[in-house]
Formats: structure tokens, sequence, C-alpha cells
């Protein structure tokens, strides 16, 4: 009985070592920097505007991921703009880097709509505010989740943290 015990204990010490391991790697799989490296316009027209942004995905997670499915709401200065949907699976390698090309629809009919209130906003704060809303469909391992994305920032932010001090 003893003996059933202590195998039973150590199984649901080394269950929950490794629920704890996986849990801190999500955790950290959302610690990433991110680069623009590149941009190729597919498409310009006055309803859309479509183009592939290549950005660089530094992991600073152990475990590797599989990014099966993204969706990101794009806006410019409060305003919706476009989205952006990859529903190519790409990997994010642990601790490395890996080069993403994201098909972005942006229709130039609401930027020039809200014209006025951009560049009001951008005259006021002297920069200009980009932010995503969306989610990740994130796989590692066993362990398959759903991951929020909210970002928020501005040229002056997004410039400050790629150059060097």
């Amino acid at each position: 009985m003893k003996k059933t015990l202590l195998i039973i204990g150590g199984i649901g010490v080394l269950a929950f070592g490794l629920y704890k391991y996986y849990k801190y790697q999500t955790k950290k799989l959302l610690d990433f920097q991110w680069t623009f490296s590149g941009i190729k316009i597919n498409k310009f027209s006055l309803n859309e505007l479509n183009m592939v942004l290549t950005i660089r995905l530094i992991s600073k997670a152990d475990i590797e991921a599989k990014i099966e499915k993204l969706f990101l709401d794009l806006y410019l200065m409060g305003v919706r703009v476009g989205y952006l949907e990859e529903d190519k699976p790409f990997i994010l390698p642990a601790r490395g880097s890996s080069d993403i090309p994201l098909n972005i629809s942006i229709n130039p009919q609401v930027i020039f709509k809200n014209i006025i209130d951009v560049t009001l906003g951008v005259g006021k704060e002297k920069d200009v505010r980009f932010a995503f809303d969306g989610f990740a469909k994130i796989k590692s391992g066993i362990i398959s989740t759903t991951l929020p994305i909210k970002y928020d920032t501005s040229i002056k932010k997004y410039l400050a943290t790629i150059t060097p001090k």
C-alpha cells in the first residue's frame, strides 16, 4: 500500500513539475522580440492595399512553438484600417528566430475618410500610434492554446527599441 501511494505521489509531483515547466515556457513564448525585415506590395488600388510584410520573431523560450493561425486587426491612430491573417503554420524555434511573411490587407478608403482625425492626432502627439489586436493559435508539444495579442506603440517608441544607445 505504501509503495502504491509513493508511486502515485511521485507521478503526481512529476506531472505537476511538467505542468509548471510548460506554463513557464508558455509565458516566455509571449516574451518575444520582433523587427521588420521586408515589405512587398502585391496590389494597390483605391479600395485595397495588399502587401506581404516580413517580420523576424525572436524567441526567448526554451521550447519550440508552432503558430497555427494568426489574426490581428490593425489600427492607425486608434482607427481600424485593416487586418492581418495568416493561416499557414510557421515554427518559432527555441531560443532562435524565424522570418515570417504576413499577408496584410488595408483599406485606404478608411484612412482617407479619417484623414482629418489622423492628421490632428499626429499633429497633437507629434508621433504616429499604431496597434494590433487579435489572437494567435499556438501549439507546443502537447500543449495547444489561443493567446490574445494586444500591442500598442508609436513610431518613436518602436524606433527607440531598435536604435542602439
